[in-house]
């Protein structure tokens, strides 16, 4: 071990004493912690096990690694711009593929990767290191940073800004055949436009009302076969999630889309790079209507006046049990409101062609 990691393990045992008493793996409740990922703190469980710290695997999705779990070894996959490693599960092993001679060599790390009640953790520094990071503790903060030395192009997209007075209506979670038809038939009778991100198998499931969303003229967006949270799931289970939804769109209505929204707008920096990787604008919102809570017509209403300004995306739902009444009967009325003051409809797509 060099000079360099001794001083680093050190700081990180400095910085343990100071987040909470050590934790062992049989401990039924586990602590949490800050760790700062190029100077953003995101909240994480840990563990402490031989005077090392143990995060989840799935933490440093958050570095913009990509990580997977191979069932076939029972290993963590680690995979980050030329870098390719797994960590044996149960074992202080590391297993680095060398590309050039297309062969794994092993080597010994601080500590085992542990199954936690079915939570995979691994050796923080250990792994961080691996990936070319620089991890250090700042003892004045009490902080532990990780600087990446990964630059991501971020392709992300709340709102644009623009002095028109443009709006975007967006709808997730569907096709279906209840709210579906009744929202498209509102738009139509209104001449509007509106975006919907739509889930892969409510195609499967509704194909009809997906060609009749695209038929009438309204923008599309992927949003995951299945609506899982992206960020608690393993990154080749993320990419089948966003590449059959856009097979299934396809099929259905012969094109593909460049937008998504992953849903409960959650995602890691793994997933922007899956989204660049793919193609695809990460597309969230600034005005949240919250009719997925059963809101009302006036509720929802409040909600779209207090946060809407030009260039604004409003997040509405088509799809969800039977708590989108308020939707129905509030976007007559959103539409109305809004053409009176002087607000332009328009889809995601042209949204993002009129930016300044």
């Amino acid at each position: 071990m060099n000079k360099n990691r001794i001083i680093t393990y050190l700081l990180f045992i400095a910085m343990l004493t100071t987040m909470s008493p050590i934790v062992e793996a049989q401990e039924s409740k586990l602590p949490e912690a800050a760790i700062y990922i190029d100077k953003q703190p995101i909240n994480t469980r840990y563990i402490m096990r031989d005077d090392h710290l143990l995060v989840p695997a799935l933490f440093l999705k958050n570095t913009g690694a990509q990580v997977d779990k191979n069932e076939k070894y029972n290993s963590i996959v680690f995979k980050m711009k030329n870098k390719l490693f797994s960590l044996p599960i149960g074992t202080n092993y590391l297993d680095d593929y060398n590309s050039w001679l297309d062969i794994w060599k092993r080597s010994t790390i601080s500590t085992a990767t542990v199954n936690f009640r079915g939570e995979i953790f691994v050796p923080l520094i250990d792994v961080a290191t691996k990936l070319g990071m620089n991890v250090t503790y700042d003892s004045v903060n009490k902080t532990t940073l990780i600087t990446t030395n990964y630059t991501i192009e971020s392709n992300l997209v709340r709102n644009v800004n623009t002095t028109e007075k443009l709006v975007a209506l967006t709808f997730d979670d569907g096709p279906e055949d209840k709210y579906t038809p009744e929202i498209l038939d509102i738009l139509k009778e209104k001449g509007v436009k509106a975006t919907f991100y739509v889930v892969g198998q409510q195609i499967e499931k509704f194909p009809e009302q997906m060609r009749r969303i695209v038929n009438e003229g309204h923008g599309i967006g992927n949003h995951t076969w299945s609506h899982p949270d992206l960020k608690n799931k393993w990154s080749a289970t993320v990419k089948e999630e966003l590449l059959s939804t856009q097979d299934q769109i396809e099929k259905v209505v012969g094109l593909q889309s460049d937008l998504v929204r992953p849903p409960y707008g959650s995602y890691t920096k793994a997933e922007t790079v899956l989204f660049n990787e793919i193609g695809l604008k990460n597309i969230l919102w600034n005005v949240d209507t919250e009719d997925w809570s059963g809101n009302s017509a006036d509720e929802i209403l409040s909600n779209v006046r207090k946060d809407l300004a030009p260039g604004s995306i409003v997040l509405q739902h088509n799809f969800g049990g039977n708590f989108l009444d308020g939707t129905v009967e509030a976007l007559p009325r959103i539409i109305d409101e809004l053409h009176e003051e002087g607000y332009q409809f328009v889809t995601i797509h042209t949204l993002l062609d009129r930016a300044k």
